[in-house]
């Protein structure tokens, strides 16, 4: 892990020592990314309200780990002191233009500052990447705490923009996952399903935590030093994909929609950074 995506820890929220707390259930661990355009600003607040209320339902223990841009911080933690939740409240100072947002290069960063952060602290648990327009069936939950390794499901995939629906994930036999196919609801087409897919969507799996800090069971290193110049996020996707044989399908039978994922990116109309970001 590249040391330099190490964030800063705002606020604890009450999440110190999560490792050396007993308890009968696995820690979940909820990654929510935002995007500092200004555009979204206005939507932040009232999206992270509504997820702080649907982590609130979901039995403990649970950390949700949120990431931001510096100039975001203090509105953000006012609100998330009010949550009721335990959280990591996680910032840092480099600069993305509205065209790296809509790329997805601002999200990619933030994820990677999360990852650090959880393989920093070694937060043992399931890790999941909730984006502020995703919708989940409580249910769901449960069912992430039952992954070892692995887990992944069917995700319906929205766009803000067009009316249209696409559902891709696993196919499944009892839980073991057996291919993977996709869907267009819009038009009723379906691709060939194939036995893995070429990228897993981040928003479709989760992965136990020790993935990031344990050499020896997963073998991530080929030496005995890390490579601190690895892409966090990319080797999470990669080992998802070599691994399939380990991927828990969820539900037991991948037969039900249980996470929505709403596509919030705005498209970039322009390569010039937005106000706010020229003056970083």
């Amino acid at each position: 892990m590249n040391r330099s995506l190490l964030a800063h820890d705002v606020a604890g929220g009450g999440a110190a020592g999560l490792g050396d707390v007993a308890s009968p259930r696995p820690l979940l661990v909820v990654v929510t990314t935002t995007e500092s355009t200004m555009a979204v600003a206005g939507e932040r607040a009232a999206a992270l309200t509504r997820m702080a209320h649907t982590l609130r339902l979901v039995a403990p223990p649970l950390l949700w780990v949120v990431v931001e841009a510096a100039p975001d911080v203090p509105s953000s933690a006012r609100l998330l002191r009010t949550t009721g939740l335990m959280y990591r409240h996680l910032t840092y100072k480099d600069n993305f233009t509205a065209a790296d947002a809509a790329a997805g290069k601002e999200r990619h960063h933030q994820r990677n500052v999360a990852l650090g952060h959880i393989e920093h602290h070694r937060l043992a648990g399931v890790v999941l990447f909730a984006g502020l327009g995703d919708v989940f069936d409580l249910r769901f939950f449960d069912q992430l705490r039952q992954i070892s390794a692995f887990g992944a499901w069917p995700l319906a995939t929205m766009s803000r923009d067009e009316r249209k629906v696409v559902v891709r994930g696993p196919a499944c036999s009892s839980s073991a996952v057996t291919g993977w196919f996709s869907r267009d609801f819009t038009n009723g087409t379906a691709a060939a399903a194939t036995a893995r897919p070429r990228e897993v969507d981040v928003h479709g799996f989760a992965f136990n935590s020790s993935l990031l800090w344990d050499p020896e069971r997963w073998g991530r290193y080929p030496t005995s030093e890390p490579d601190k110049s690895q892409d966090s996020m990319k080797f999470v996707q990669q080992v998802v994909l070599e691994d399939f044989s380990k991927v828990k399908g969820i539900p037991s039978d991948c037969s039900e929609v249980m996470v929505w994922h709403v596509d919030t990116t705005i498209p970039s109309s322009s390569s010039q950074p937005s106000p706010r970001n020229k003056r970083r």
